[in-house]
């Protein structure tokens, strides 16, 4: 199956934007056009199926991304709560290290 080749009017259209605007975005998409030199009906022809592609690219850029949950902080194993008044004691009293 050949792939059509389509001008700057066409990309146009196909992005909503100026034929300039169009080339841009798809110069800064990696598409690059096909020069088919000086003449009526030539010049620069980008194909349509990678113009379409860059469109379903941008298209999914633009949705939104779903948030990542996030995990709850891990509740600490030790607590003075749960301690006894001589575990306290000890801890407290107890030689410090540094």
């Amino acid at each position: 199956m050949t792939d059509r080749l389509i001008g700057k009017r066409d990309i146009a259209a196909m992005l909503g934007t100026s034929p300039g605007v169009a080339a841009s975005i798809l110069a800064g998409k990696g598409i690059h056009p096909i020069d088919l030199g000086a003449g009526r009906s030539r010049g620069l022809r980008w194909l349509e199926s990678a113009v379409q592609q860059a469109v379903r690219d941008m298209y999914n850029e633009a949705q939104p991304k779903p948030k990542t949950t996030r995990r709850p902080r891990p509740k600490p194993v030790c607590g003075l709560a749960g301690m006894s008044t001589d575990d306290i004691y000890r801890l407290t009293t107890g030689q410090c290290v540094q």
